[in-house]
């Protein structure tokens, strides 16, 4: 069992990435990839800074990853128009995002991306077992999931903040059930924007999100 205290959901002009990170630090954060800063801004305002010495893990996923940084970077080695700096190379890696943000996030120990092949649909079941189970065996005090993407012209980012106790605002609980959903949601990017979307309705039926790989099972979503 687990709750999650933060359910977040983020939208910039990816022109106004630097400026946001510059006023969530008070100061810019340098050669940071896009992807970093999304990162960045989405764990600060998913944990309370009370709250970020703490044990926690970092699992993402993403349809664009760094396609922006990769193809700025294939560009200038094919054409010979430059020869790219080490950073250019490091912009390509989305590992460097929890490198990057650590400082900020001391309590960050473990950090695992996964990319996704098809543009609409998440992992977010995978990445909440995954964030269940670490959860129920202690190794972390919380875990944060998001969905980050990238295009031209926005940047987009979801995210759900998991701790194996309840804080005092937690509005949801979770935890597996072996009963057959009733209230299925589905598996989108933009998944915490419908769990938010139900704690503003008067049903507070549970609902359920399941895994095509463990059909028998499902994940609760209860409200508290």
């Amino acid at each position: 069992m687990a709750y999650l205290n933060t359910l977040i959901s983020q939208h910039f002009p990816a022109e106004e990435l630097p400026a946001a990170v510059r006023a969530a630090l008070g100061k810019p954060l340098r050669r940071a990839a896009a992807l970093t800063q999304l990162t960045l801004l989405g764990s600060l305002a998913s944990l309370p800074e009370n709250r970020r010495h703490l044990p926690t893990a970092l699992l993402w996923q993403s349809t664009s990853g760094p396609r922006a940084e990769t193809l700025a970077l294939l560009e200038e080695v094919c054409t010979g128009s430059g020869e790219p700096m080490p950073f250019d190379f490091l912009a390509i890696q989305p590992a460097i995002a929890a490198a990057q943000i650590q400082p900020f996030l001391p309590g960050l120990q473990s950090a695992s991306y996964f990319p996704l092949a098809t543009v609409g649909q998440g992992q977010w079941s995978l990445l909440l077992n995954i964030a269940l189970n670490w959860l129920d065996e202690g190794r972390y005090a919380q875990v944060l999931c998001a969905h980050l993407d990238l295009t031209p012209n926005t940047a987009e980012a979801h995210w759900l903040a998991l701790s194996h106790e309840p804080l005092e605002n937690s509005p949801i609980k979770l935890q597996l059930s072996t009963i057959k959903p009733q209230i299925k949601l589905a598996d989108t990017p933009d998944f915490p924007q419908h769990l938010t979307h139900w704690l503003q309705q008067s049903d507070s039926s549970p609902r359920h999100l399941q895994s095509p790989a463990a059909y028998r099972l499902a994940l609760e979503f209860t409200r508290i």
